[in-house]
């Protein structure tokens, strides 16, 4: 651990935080073929109706069922991984820093992460499920939802801290959307990377532009 630094554990947000790509789910919907004929109405419901996430999930994994894995992570290479965001990981990691991804998004980018090499303390997102032939079955185990109790990004932050014996202020969250200001709340402060609405730069300690992911390191190490 960087012995001046009073932070151990940081958390990410994976999608439009760790990459560029806001929404992986419409992303790989126009991916898939299967955008315009249920994924778009699906979320033009969740933006208009509020559709509680999790079935919001539920029902878009729906329409991915038949799709080989392979098709899935074919899609995932392609989404531009944010600016100097792996130079910085890798710094935190050789610094000692625990790190963190909680993600309402797949967490089948772990095994993308894991090419470009890697490896996350903890990684809490959306399981897709694939069958023996690594068929999507048209089924997801959601981890991470913002509207059920104990399953947003707030009460993960605090789970994980307790795991490793840490307290608020030794955690940071850096984020970009709505779903992350919980994480902010739960820890010492929230670093927001170009967030797509005013409420979260507001929730925000600090606030980034969206080539800026470098000055991550200036919050956190001295």
């Amino acid at each position: 651990m960087s012995s001046n630094s009073p932070y151990k554990l940081i958390f990410f947000d994976n999608d439009g935080t760790l990459n560029t790509q806001r929404s992986t789910w419409e992303y790989m919907h126009k991916h898939l073929g299967t955008w315009e004929s249920g994924g778009k109405p699906l979320e033009a419901l969740l933006m208009r109706d509020r559709t509680p996430y999790d079935e919001y999930a539920r029902q878009s994994v729906r329409l991915m069922k038949g799709f080989p894995k392979t098709k899935f992570l074919e899609r995932l290479r392609t989404i531009e991984i944010r600016k100097d965001a792996i130079e910085v990981i890798r710094t935190l990691k050789e610094l000692g820093f625990k790190l963190a991804v909680l993600s309402s998004g797949f967490s089948l980018w772990q095994d993308v992460w894991k090419e470009k090499g890697i490896e996350w303390d903890y990684y809490r997102a959306n399981e897709l499920i694939f069958d023996e032939n690594d068929i999507s079955t048209g089924d997801v185990i959601v981890h991470v939802t913002d509207n059920v109790l104990g399953m947003d990004k707030g009460s993960w932050a605090e789970k994980i801290r307790s795991m490793e014996g840490l307290s608020k202020s030794e955690t940071v969250f850096v984020g970009d959307g709505w779903g992350d200001v919980p994480g902010f709340r739960s820890c010492a402060f929230g670093i927001a990377i170009d967030p797509n609405m005013p409420e979260v730069a507001d929730a925000a300690e600090y606030v980034l532009g969206p080539d800026d992911f470098k000055k991550v390191l200036d919050y956190l190490t001295p």
